[in-house]
């Protein structure tokens, strides 16, 4: 295997067939339902785009070829997956474009599964052998990087306000989520770094003599998961916290008020129900003359 080099890196490219397809009707379908929708931000297209590249580089480009022979290039690739990828398709706002209602997404979206699968993820792929298994399995390995790409969709949904659930997660609990996967990731990252041996032992069947020793590279990229993840997930905390200040400023999460207000009116049970595209103000304003009404009534 030759040294790798950015030039390796950007040009040694050999993406999985499954991998490649998904994208392409990632983007295919995106592409179709924002069109249908009219007049959809050019913003939005961008950022989904954006991620759709990311996940492409991660598992075509040298990233990929390279993460078979070191650890350090492994990490890089698991965090483009987990963080940098789910963040910028999700700033897409892709559930937009997609019919609402669905049980199954609003329930796999609970903060509570997301953190409990990107828990589950990182630690089982870092601290079992399941990433040796990976490593000698092609099978194993994609099941690994589409691990990645889900749990950090899930963790990132409430966290980013994107959540298909009618009511949005407090911006408090964004931030504790935040918090709770950041000490995951310190947690594997130190580990990983106190290890004083090669835990995988595919990593020393490669065969090169360029590059960190075994052991230093299994430490830096430990290293990387720890410093790396925290400060992408800081990143995030920062866009949380400049919505909240945002959503403060608008008189106590103004648009979530218009939004209970909305599904109060459409709840109303008086035999009268108001189109779900119709705005909130108007909806929340129907009601309040509803029950005027009944009041004189009686």
């Amino acid at each position: 295997m030759a040294p790798l080099s950015a030039w390796t890196l950007l040009t040694d490219w050999d993406a999985p067939v499954a991998g490649a397809i998904a994208v392409g009707l990632a983007a295919l379908g995106y592409g179709c339902a924002s069109a249908r929708a009219g007049s959809w931000p050019a913003r939005r297209t961008c950022a989904f785009s954006a991620g759709l590249i990311v996940v492409l580089f991660a598992l075509g480009s040298g990233v990929n070829t390279y993460s078979w022979a070191l650890f350090t290039v492994h990490m890089a690739q698991h965090l483009l997956l987990i963080m940098v990828a789910p963040a910028l398709l999700l700033f897409g706002q892709p559930f937009e474009l997609l019919p609402r209602g669905s049980a199954v997404v609003a329930a796999a979206a609970h903060p509570l599964c997301g953190f409990a699968l990107y828990t589950v993820v990182v630690v089982g792929t870092h601290l079992t052998p399941f990433l040796q298994g990976a490593l000698t399995v092609p099978a194993l390995h994609g099941l690994e990087e589409a691990g990645y790409l889900v749990a950090g969709l899930l963790l990132l949904l409430p966290i980013l306000g994107v959540r298909p659930r009618r009511r949005p997660t407090p911006y408090l609990m964004r931030l504790v989520l935040l918090f709770a996967a950041m000490v995951v990731d310190a947690v594997v990252g130190v580990a990983l770094m106190m290890t004083p041996h090669e835990p995988f032992p595919a990593y020393a069947a490669v065969a090169r003599h360029w590059g960190p020793g075994l052991v230093e590279d299994l430490h830096w990229g430990g290293a990387m998961m720890w410093v790396g993840g925290d400060a992408l997930m800081a990143v995030l905390a920062v866009v949380v916290i400049g919505g909240w200040l945002r959503s403060a400023e608008r008189g106590d999460d103004l648009g979530s008020w218009l939004e209970n207000a909305r599904r109060s009116a459409l709840e109303l049970g008086d035999g009268t129900r108001v189109d779900e595209d119709e705005d909130a103000l108007q909806a929340y304003n129907a009601m309040l003359a509803r029950l005027a009404d009944r009041d004189t009534r009686r």
